[in-house]
């Protein structure tokens, strides 16, 4: 793993230097295919920051940013964000290699899980007798088969109280 530290409107020290080096090799045994990390440290005014820029696997960028009044703690706030990104990173490789299935099946919407509950009333039905039906079943909706009609009608429980009737065009 390749590392760089650029030093902005700071004073370069190598204490400073020797301490970032020392927290940003740790961040290999939680992803071990990192190709380089890039540490920016800035000065502004008497605020410090620490950005850690991850190139990993597959053109795969991981950035954390960490600001505190001390450069140190800035850097300790890097790395503990970008160590949950690459844990993060490492579980989601690990699924979709589990699961079998390339990055397309895993970016993918899951499918909807249907759950069958109760069949509809198979005998017809006037709507009168479907109103009476559904106050009964204390439901919102009832699917039914009109008796006029012979064809499948949708009976609901409107806001207001009323009722509402679809029918298939035919």
């Amino acid at each position: 793993m390749e590392l760089h530290i650029v030093e902005r409107h700071a004073i370069p020290s190598s204490a400073v230097r020797e301490y970032v080096e020392k927290k940003v090799s740790v961040l290999a045994r939680y992803f071990d295919r990192i190709n380089r990390m890039d540490v920016v440290l800035e000065t502004e005014g008497s605020v410090h920051r620490a950005q850690i820029i991850a190139h990993l696997v597959n053109k795969k960028v991981v950035k954390a940013l960490g600001e505190s009044p001390d450069i140190l703690a800035s850097v300790d706030q890097a790395v503990d964000k970008m160590q949950r990104q690459l844990v993060e990173f490492k579980e989601k490789l690990r699924v979709v290699r589990k699961s079998g299935a390339g990055e397309a099946t895993a970016r993918a919407s899951p499918k909807p899980k249907v759950e069958e509950v109760e069949d509809y009333v198979r005998k017809p039905l006037t709507v009168e007798e479907a109103v009476e039906y559904l106050e009964a079943s204390g439901r919102d909706f009832l699917v039914f088969f009109e008796a006029e009609e012979e064809a499948p009608a949708v009976l609901f429980k409107k806001k207001d109280g009323r009722y509402g009737l679809i029918r298939p065009r035919p």
